[in-house]
């Protein structure tokens, strides 16, 4: 089945995790390369998708460009120039490092310019949403996630720092935190009624039975029972962007309840 946009019905996203060996090589001739992770329906947006891509010196993916669909992008290899033709002389160009990430509201225009002589390899989520939203609009910014983290500082080994949150054309509520986790620290099993997104920055974390390494990539579907866990002998850091659709309470109540009781029952086997 080819899945053409946002209108076209698409595959439901299962909780997966995604490891890009970096790294990743632009088309010789072209000077672009796209490595297309996922891309489906999740229960908080009726289009949700995830790529990586790689650019060389000077090359751009494409114009600069607007659309419907809201965007985060996360540089993970060598630097790019953010082109933002909507934003004020001056602020029009921003140069993004390995491990930070920028908002790119619904409508709003903007491309990439590799900077480095190394290719530019950054990962996007695009998505957009089951119904649009009036409330407040979360604008264009630029993220560096290590700005929050911290070395955790109680007996849980965890430390979790607030990046950003707020409502979006398309979510109730988009959420981003960078947490840090000591080896051997983790959490047990639970279930979210928001899909999420993870990107591992540093060290190794434990997740549906398999273990990721930095840039790995790991979604986990509203509903989904999932922990967290660091194997490794350092701390590990990693991103989590939280994404909340606009479900009738009764609908939120009546789905939690479903998703506890599949929990439960999973944890008696």
């Amino acid at each position: 089945m080819k899945l053409r946009g946002a209108s076209t019905v698409q595959l439901r996203l299962t909780s997966r995790i995604d490891l890009p060996t970096l790294p990743l090589a632009p088309d010789e001739e072209a000077g672009y390369r796209f490595y297309g992770q996922y891309r489906g329906a999740a229960t908080n947006v009726g289009f949700l998708s995830c790529h990586v891509s790689a650019l060389a010196h000077g090359h751009s993916p494409h114009p600069p460009h607007s659309h419907p669909e809201e965007e985060i992008l996360m540089m993970l290899a060598g630097e790019g120039d953010l082109i933002l033709p909507e934003m004020s002389p001056g602020h029009d160009k921003l140069r993004i490092r390995p491990g930070e990430f920028v908002y790119y509201p619904a409508n709003f225009s903007h491309t990439l310019r590799a900077a480095s002589q190394q290719p530019a390899n950054y990962l996007m989520f695009k998505w957009r949403g089951n119904s649009m939203l009036r409330s407040g609009r979360l604008a264009f910014r630029h993220f560096d996630p290590s700005e929050f983290a911290a070395a955790p500082q109680n007996g849980s080994g965890c430390h979790f720092g607030l990046i950003f949150e707020g409502a979006t054309r398309w979510l109730s509520k988009l959420h981003a935190h960078i947490t840090t986790l000591a080896p051997g620290a983790g959490y047990e099993p639970h279930v979210d009624i928001h899909d999420v997104a993870i990107v591992v920055l540093k060290g190794d974390v434990e997740a549906l039975g398999r273990r990721v390494g930095p840039h790995g990539i790991i979604y986990f579907a509203a509903g989904d029972p999932h922990g967290m866990r660091n194997p490794g002998p350092e701390a590990a850091q990693y991103v989590v962007f939280e994404f909340h659709g606009a479900t009738p309470l009764w609908r939120t109540l009546t789905d939690l309840k479903g998703w506890r009781r599949r929990l439960a029952q999973g944890a008696s086997h």
